[in-house]
């Protein structure tokens, strides 16, 4: 998107928070600092015991680009990003977690490399843990593109919320969010069902790890077969419900289906051909991050060999 100097569309921030005192003020300020000039910041909290609140009224009186909202009462993680959403002004929306840290050029470096006709993109986010900042890891070094399939993220997707921005006139499409489904995922399918989602190949944000982090619960599961399990079900759970919406071509639409049906035969214990055959045969979709190496159709093999007992990347 080519930016002319006296014309920047309005770009909101939104931001959805809960009991995240912590680390918020250091998420904030990246976020008020950012080099982009014409942005507003949009708060919704889900009813904090912490000092939340405190936070963000401390820095609201400071600066007249925050607006702070609170729920009378505890909505859950997806209805709160649902209410955020719609309290946003801007064209663009940038989503962003309570406790991770942005670069400050985030927002003007991804405006001015916007894809043309995409609404929605995604850019790369890298890890560290609590405070320990200068030990960060940057984001893996794996094949980043623009996707217009949705078997990129059904399989393996390289988009996550806190990293992606969005036009607002996607959000009719996608609201209401479903309550058991991640929104960003959600939204993501959407945007790659109906045209494409872009990649800004580059680390602009970084996300805390901790451990209050309002993280996928199925992963906090230690046992490996019933973890497996549980994102088995996840998954046939996500895929019929977007199927559901007859958003997809009818060849993407079969596809899919038949990968949740074999899904449902699977036990993680018996291997199945079928299942190794359909990863094998959908390769290139299902490893779109790979790069290509020496000896690449060996590695397709044998990832599709493992995922022929669980079904799982």
């Amino acid at each position: 998107m080519h930016l002319k100097n006296d014309t920047y569309p309005l770009v909101s921030v939104a931001m959805c928070t809960y009991n995240g005192d912590v680390y918020l003020k250091d998420q904030l300020e990246t976020i008020v600092k950012q080099t982009y000039p014409n942005l507003e910041i949009v708060l919704v909290d889900d009813c904090s015991t912490d000092n939340t609140v405190q936070v963000i009224q401390e820095m609201q009186a400071n600066d007249s680009r925050i607006h702070f909202f609170q729920n009378e009462k505890n909505i859950g993680y997806n209805k709160n990003f649902e209410k955020v959403f719609s309290l946003c002004r801007g064209d663009f929306i940038a989503i962003a977690d309570q406790d991770d840290i942005w670069e400050v050029n985030k927002i003007e470096y991804i405006m001015k490399a916007w894809p043309e006709g995409s609404l929605f993109i995604y850019s790369l986010s890298g890890n560290f843990s609590n405070n320990d900042f200068a030990d960060r890891k940057p984001a893996p070094d794996v094949v980043y593109t623009n996707i217009d399939d949705v078997h990129k993220l059904v399989f393996n997707s390289p988009v996550h919320g806190h990293a992606c921005m969005f036009k607002k006139e996607l959000l009719p499409m996608c609201v209401p969010f479903p309550d058991t489904i991640y929104y960003d995922w959600w939204m993501s399918m959407h945007a790659a069902a109906t045209g494409y989602i872009g990649c800004i190949p580059k680390t602009l944000t970084w996300h805390r790890a901790h451990n209050s982090n309002s993280s996928r619960q199925i992963m906090s599961v230690k046992n490996k077969m019933q973890r497996d399990e549980e994102l088995r079900k996840q998954s046939i759970s996500f895929i019929e419900s977007f199927c559901n919406r007859n958003l997809l071509k009818e060849q993407q639409k079969t596809s899919l289906l038949k990968y949740a049906s074999l899904l449902k035969e699977l036990d993680g214990k018996t291997f199945s051909g079928a299942m190794f055959s359909y990863v094998f045969n959908n390769r290139k979709l299902i490893f779109h991050y790979k790069k290509k190496k020496l000896f690449v159709t060996l590695s397709y093999l044998k990832h599709a060999y493992w995922m022929g007992y669980s079904g799982l990347l």
